[in-house]
C-alpha cells in the first residue's frame, strides 16, 4: 500500500496549479499510464474548483493519491456546502462582470467541465459527514497488471501440469493435486460462489428501480433476449455446418475404443423449455440466494425493483440502502478478484494433469473442428457490433481481454458474472442500468459455447459409433440444443449432461460420453469464454443503440 498526502490552502493565487501538479506527479510515481493520468487530473481540477466554489476563505484542501491491492484513487476532502455530483456540470465561477463576452466564456466552461464530468462521472463518488466534502476518483485497477498476472499464471500451469504429468511420481502428482492445488480452486470458486447472489440481485435491484415504466424494460428485454437468441441459433448452424463438411472421427471406430470407466451422468436432469419456465418463480425468497439460480434471483430483483418505486416516501431510502448494498458486494468482488491468477494456475495444472494421461489422439480432429466453430463464433460477434452497433470490434476484444481470459480459466459463466459486470461499466463505458440486467441474463440463456460443444460432440459421437444421423434428426437436434442451453446451468461440467440427453435423442449410447470425458474441460474453457464473450457482445451492441453507452469511454485505450 502507497499514500502520498498533501494538505493546500484555498486562499493561495496558485492553490490550483499546486493540486494538479501534486496529482499528476504522485500518479507518475506509480507508473499510471500517461493516458490515465492525464483523464484524472482533468476530473481533479474540476472537483477541486467544486469544492473551492463552496469553501469559505482560508479552507484548507487535502489531496490523497494512494494505491491499494493494485487500485488507485485520489481523494479530495475540504469543508464546505454539501456537493450534489449529479449537478457538478452545473457549477460556474462567476466573476461578477456580467459582460456577454464573459458569459460566453462561462457558458463555454461550463460546457467542457459537463463534458469532462460526463465522460468520467461513474469513477467518482462523493460523501458529506461533518461538514465535509470528501471526493473519490477511481484511477484505475491496474488493468494492465492483472491481465499480465494472469496470462502468466496460465502458461506457468500449462508447464507446471507437464512437469507433474511426465517428470514426477503418479503419487507425489496425486498429493499436490488432492491437497494443495484442489483445495486452493475449491475455496475460489467458493467464495465466488458467495457473492454471485448479492451481486446479480442488488446490481439488478438497482437497475429495475431505475425504469421509470414497465414499456422501457420490455423493450430493453426483448432487444437483449432477441439477439441471445440470435446467436444461440447462429452457433448451432456454425457446429452443425462444420462438423457435416469436416467430419471428424473415424466411423465406427468407438465401438472398440469405449472406455470401461463407470460413465455417471444424470440425464433425468429436467432441463426442458417449459421446466425452465415454471422454475423462474421460486417457492421461497432464500433458496435462490443459497443456489445462485440466476433466473429466480432476475425475478426477485424485478419484483422487488419495481416495488420500490411504488412505496412513496420510502422509495429513496430504500433505494439508497440497495445501493449501498450493491456497492458493497462489488467491492468485495474487486477483492476477490484479486485471487483469479493463483486460481487460474491451479485450474491450468489440475486439467493438464487430468487430460495427460489419456488418449486424446482419436479427438484432435473433433477438438480442431470445435475451435474453427468458436473462431466463428467471436468472428460473428465482432459482425455484430460492426453492423448493428457501428462499434469498432478491435477495440472491443482489446477492452475484455482480462474477462476472456478469466472466463477461460473458471470455467464458469457463473461465476465470472461480476468481473464481466464491472468490464462492461469501467472499460466499455455502458451504463450499469443496462449491465446490471443483460450480463446476468446472458450468464444462464446465453450459452453459444454450449451449443457448439453439444452439437460437435454429438455427431462425432455418432459417427464414432456407426450411428447416422438423417435430415429430420438434425433439425430436431438443433432445436433440442437451443432449448438446452436455455436450461443449461452456467456452471463446470454441465454440459455432459446436456450432452447425455442429446446422445439419448441421436441413439448413442450414454457410454459414449467416456470418449470426451478426458477433453470435456478444456473444451469447457473455451465454451465459457465464448458464452461470457457473446453476453458482452450483445450488451455492447444494445448499450450503443439505446443510448446506453459513453462512447468516450469505449474509445479510450485501456
Amino acid at each position: 500500500m502507497k499514500k502520498m498526502i498533501r494538505t493546500v490552502n484555498l486562499s493561495d493565487s496558485g492553490y490550483l496549479r499546486e493540486c494538479t501538479d501534486f496529482i499528476e506527479g504522485s500518479l507518475r510515481s506509480l507508473k499510471t499510464p500517461s493516458k490515465m493520468v492525464m483523464r484524472s487530473v482533468l476530473l481533479s481540477e474540476e472537483m477541486i474548483v467544486a469544492l473551492a466554489d463552496r469553501c469559505e476563505e482560508n479552507a484548507e484542501l487535502d489531496i490523497c493519491v494512494n494505491k491499494r491491492m493494485g487500485d488507485i484513487r485520489v481523494d479530495i476532502t475540504a469543508p464546505g456546502e454539501e456537493i450534489d455530483t449529479d449537478a457538478l456540470s452545473s457549477f460556474s465561477m462567476d466573476d461578477g462582470s456580467g459582460s456577454d463576452m464573459d458569459a460566453d466564456d462561462r457558458e463555454m466552461e461550463r460546457k467542457l467541465r459537463s463534458l469532462i464530468i460526463k465522460s468520467q462521472g461513474e469513477k467518482l463518488k462523493n460523501t458529506y459527514k461533518n461538514g465535509y466534502n470528501k471526493i473519490s476518483i477511481a484511477v484505475g485497477k491496474a488493468e494492465r497488471s492483472s491481465l499480465v498476472l494472469t496470462i502468466t499464471a496460465l502458461v506457468l500451469g500449462l508447464i507446471a501440469g507437464l512437469i507433474l504429468t511426465n517428470l514426477v511420481p503418479e503419487t507425489v502428482t496425486e498429493g499436490i493435486c488432492t491437497y494443495a492445488l484442489q483445495p486452493v480452486k475449491t475455496m475460489f470458486m467458493n467464495a465466488l460462489k458467495i457473492i454471485v447472489g448479492p451481486v446479480v440481485f442488488f446490481s439488478l435491484v438497482t437497475c429495475f428501480s431505475q425504469f421509470k415504466n414497465l414499456s422501457e424494460l420490455g423493450r430493453i428485454f426483448a432487444k437483449v433476449m432477441g439477439l441471445y437468441m440470435l446467436t444461440t441459433v447462429l452457433a448451432s448452424l456454425i457446429a452443425l455446418g462444420f462438423s457435416t463438411i469436416f467430419q471428424p472421427g473415424v466411423w465406427g471406430a468407438g465401438l472398440g475404443m469405449a472406455t470401461t470407466q463407470a460413465v455417471n451422468v444424470n440425464t433425468n436432469t429436467d432441463t426442458s423449455l417449459l421446466s425452465t419456465i415454471v422454475g423462474i418463480i421460486p417457492d421461497n425468497f432464500v433458496k435462490p440466494f443459497l443456489e445462485a439460480n440466476t433466473l429466480q434471483l432476475i425475478f426477485l430483483a424485478l419484483i422487488c425493483g419495481l416495488a420500490v418505486g411504488a412505496l412513496g416516501e420510502y422509495s429513496a431510502k430504500l433505494s439508497n440502502l440497495f445501493q449501498a448494498l450493491n456497492e458493497l458486494f462489488l467491492t468485495i468482488t474487486t477483492m476477490i478478484a484479486k485471487f483469479i491468477p493463483l486460481a487460474a494456475f491451479c485450474s491450468v495444472v489440475l486439467m493438464v494433469v487430468k487430460v495427460g494421461g489419456e488418449a486424446v489422439v482419436s479427438l484432435l480432429g473433433m477438438f480442431g473442428v470445435f475451435l474453427i466453430c468458436i473462431a466463428s463464433m467471436l468472428t460473428v460477434y465482432g459482425i455484430l457490433l460492426i453492423l448493428i452497433g457501428r462499434l469498432n470490434p478491435l477495440t472491443f476484444y482489446r477492452k475484455i481481454r482480462e474477462g476472456m481470459l478469466t472466463s477461460f480459466a473458471l470455467s464458469s459463466s457463473s461465476a465470472t458474472v461480476p468481473t464481466n459486470m464491472m468490464i462492461c461499466t469501467e472499460r466499455l463505458g455502458i451504463s450499469p442500468k443496462l449491465v446490471s440486467f443483460s450480463i446476468p441474463l446472458g450468464a444462464t440463456v446465453n450459452m453459444d459455447g454450449t451449443c457448439v460443444s453439444l452439437i460437435v460432440s454429438g455427431l462425432f459421437l455418432a459417427r464414432m459409433y456407426g450411428i447416422s444421423v438423417t435430415g429430420p434428426e438434425l433439425a430436431s437436434m438443433v432445436v433440442t440444443v437451443v432449448l438446452l442451453s436455455l436450461g443449461c446451468p452456467g456452471v463446470p461440467g454441465a454440459g455432459l449432461v446436456c450432452l447425455g440427453i442429446v446422445l439419448q435423442n441421436i441413439g448413442v449410447p450414454i457410454e459414449a460420453i467416456g470418449l470426451v470425458m478426458a477433453i470435456d474441460p478444456i473444451r469447457d474453457m473455451f465454451g465459457t469464454m465464448n458464452n461470457v464473450t457473446g453476453d458482452m457482445a450483445v450488451t455492447a451492441v444494445v448499450g450503443k443503440t439505446e443510448g446506453m453507452m459513453d462512447m468516450d469511454i469505449y474509445k479510450n485505450a485501456g
